[in-house]
């Protein structure tokens, strides 16, 4: 095979392989939708029930409904697909949701049965509608948004950091549902 036969060779493979990417930045959202209302999530969480085997570590912190509103909020202008309005009339999309479930698992014990690694979990029911139109675009019942995070060694962090993480992961979780589910 010659130098030149080479070149070719590799152009057009370089191009059929440009031409099978399908990379893009742009939204899956119709066009329609520009606006979204945020509103401001309901806490439904039952902190006085019983713990159970699956729920050893039912807790609940003050204010969360609050801290996962502006979280979301926070989350759609970073994304910038969708811009958040304060006006319920100008929105294209309503979201809604109530957080129905915020628990602590142990994952990991030491040799003395000390736990050294512990799950958030926040579960919450939500739902998205097209107020124009009246109709749901979808729902979902039981959306989770967790982390994970150590109590000693170098991965090691406080409660209320991972409380952090586990916000901005459901605000992700959100988004991400909101905006590339089409």
């Amino acid at each position: 095979m010659t130098a030149r036969s080479c070149r070719r060779w590799a152009a057009g493979l370089a191009l059929l392989s440009a031409a099978g990417c399908g990379y893009s930045t742009q939204s899956l959202l119709p066009s329609n939708y520009r606006k979204i209302y945020i509103e401001p999530f309901v806490n439904r969480l039952a902190i006085t029930q019983e713990s159970t085997e699956i729920q050893r570590f039912a807790t609940s912190l003050p204010r969360i409904e609050e801290d996962v509103t502006n979280e979301v909020i926070e989350r759609f202008i970073f994304d910038g697909h969708l811009r958040v309005t304060p006006n319920r009339q100008e929105a294209d999309l309503i979201l809604s949701g109530e957080l129905v479930d915020f628990h602590r698992q142990a994952l990991r014990l030491n040799d003395q049965g000390t736990v050294e690694e512990y799950r958030l979990n926040l579960v919450a029911n939500l739902a998205l509608r097209d107020p124009k139109g009246g109709e749901l675009v979808w729902e979902e019942a039981g959306f989770i948004g967790d982390t994970t995070y150590f109590l000693s060694g170098t991965s090691s962090r406080t409660e209320s950091s991972a409380v952090q993480a586990l916000l901005t992961d459901f605000a992700k979780r959100v988004v991400e549902r909101t905006i590339e589910n089409w």
